[in-house]
């Protein structure tokens, strides 16, 4: 029952963090029934009462999961479970609704259970097969949703067929945010659309879909996960002014580049530099370069320097007079980028204002680089303003003190250019920076 924020460990830290803990109640408020867990119906039924009884009389961020049912436990013991959820929790005080909802064998009814009106309710989000044809848990929690007309925020439905008819929630000019899979968007009507100003899309498991045209995004911002080239026949992200790539698949071709023409903003998690050829975004002003996860787990050093290597070979090459990205704020924040690399940004992007970057010990900040820096003849930033960097350089206290030197050097070379500071920040001797002010 521990989701969110991890409450019941931190009030065993110590018996003042136990009396703070069960003051807040919440902290207490997400609550998570999930029906795939091995523990006995006693053990269960008692951590939610005990979890309610702290969240006391805030709104609760309900967690319902029902993959695959314990094979001691039937549908009463989970009747049970809801009966004491409603009643200790009613529906009223559901703040958000997150059903996951895969098991369809012996379907959960909870018509006699539910009762009341989701007046509180801003979240709403669907998970469930598309082979579940019979009735199940999911269709009596939205029938009670579409009922009791709320006033979401955020819809999301993670599936491939809508489940009931909620053209009530879609009438509803208060959703701002819709989560999903890519087919499921397709189903949307455009005039639910025209009110959207975040879409998160996954792309994943729908490769089979081939819609007749792509769909068109709203004005908005966009997050998609498992981009691939497939991706760009079924979704049109012209109006798109902010996107977020949290997952690439480096599977297949892309035909045709993907036209961004009023994007301002676009973060790349993992940094995929083939991304940049593809995409024909000349308005970008904001590049974000982040570290990723696959599987759960980070990205290995061998693969992070590859896409590192990949940058500074496109940015290199010749033909990057193709690129149509030239972004005056860049932010990198990944591990074991290199001198070169950053060296050859720089001198790609001379049109960059403000720079923030991570660095660690994989990178060397003097010989060549130092050099290359203090040219006042040949400026390697000749409009950068603003220099931030996390270096991630543990008790070297050596590699530090020589880092203040060459900033003092590289603002000293910067007297006639718009550099104004250098920040950097260091998990054991903490921030400094030097300005022009100050020198």
């Amino acid at each position: 029952m521990d989701t969110g924020v991890p409450s019941r460990k931190l009030a065993l830290v110590s018996k003042h963090w136990k009396q703070l803990i069960l003051g807040l109640p919440r902290l207490w408020s997400k609550v998570e029934v999930d029906m795939t867990t091995q523990h006995p119906p006693e053990v269960i039924l008692d951590w939610l009462k005990r979890r309610l009884r702290h969240a006391r009389d805030v709104n609760l961020d309900v967690v319902i999961i029902n993959t695959s049912k314990s094979f001691w436990i039937d549908n009463s013991h989970y009747l049970n479970l809801f009966k004491t959820l409603v009643k200790l929790g009613p529906v009223e005080r559901w703040h958000s609704l997150q059903i996951c909802d895969y098991h369809s064998d012996d379907p959960l009814i909870l018509n006699e259970v539910l009762t009341g009106k989701f007046s509180s309710l801003r979240v709403l989000i669907i998970v469930y097969d598309t082979w579940q044809t019979r009735p199940g848990m999911h269709s009596d929690l939205v029938r009670l949703a579409v009922h009791s007309r709320p006033s979401l925020k955020h819809l999301g439905l993670y599936t491939d067929q809508l489940p009931i008819n909620l053209e009530p929630l879609f009438q509803q000019q208060a959703i701002t945010t819709f989560s999903g899979r890519v087919k499921t968007f397709h189903m949307l009507p455009q005039d639910f659309l025209a009110n959207l100003r975040e879409v998160r899309l996954d792309c994943a498991h729908s490769g089979w879909f081939k819609p007749n045209a792509p769909k068109a995004l709203p004005q908005c911002r966009a997050t998609i996960t498992n981009f691939s080239p497939w991706a760009v026949t079924t979704i049109d992200a012209r109006n798109v002014t902010m996107l977020h790539i949290s997952v690439a698949l480096n599977s297949g071709v892309f035909l045709a580049p993907f036209e961004l023409p009023n994007l301002h903003t676009l973060h790349l998690s993992p940094c995929v530099p083939q991304l940049l050829e593809v995409f024909n975004a000349p308005k970008v002003q904001v590049l974000k370069l982040s570290r990723a996860h696959e599987g759960g787990k980070s990205r290995s050093l061998k693969m992070v320097r590859h896409d590192h290597k990949a940058l500074a070979h496109l940015l290199f090459q010749k033909t990057r007079q193709l690129l149509t990205i030239y972004p005056i704020s860049v932010t990198i924040d990944v591990m074991g980028i290199t001198n070169t690399t950053l060296l050859v940004m720089l001198e790609a992007w001379p049109q960059l204002k403000h720079l923030s970057i991570v660095l660690d010990d994989s990178f060397e900040c003097f010989g060549i680089f130092a050099k290359r820096w203090r040219d006042q003849k040949s400026p390697l930033f000749p409009n950068l303003e603003t220099m931030y960097m996390e270096v991630d350089w543990h008790t070297n206290g050596r590699k530090w003190n020589r880092w203040k030197v060459l900033a003092k050097e590289m603002m000293l070379a910067s007297k006639d250019l718009p550099l104004r500071s250098i920040i950097w920040r260091n998990s054991w001797f903490g921030v400094e920076s030097i300005t022009q002010n100050n020198m």
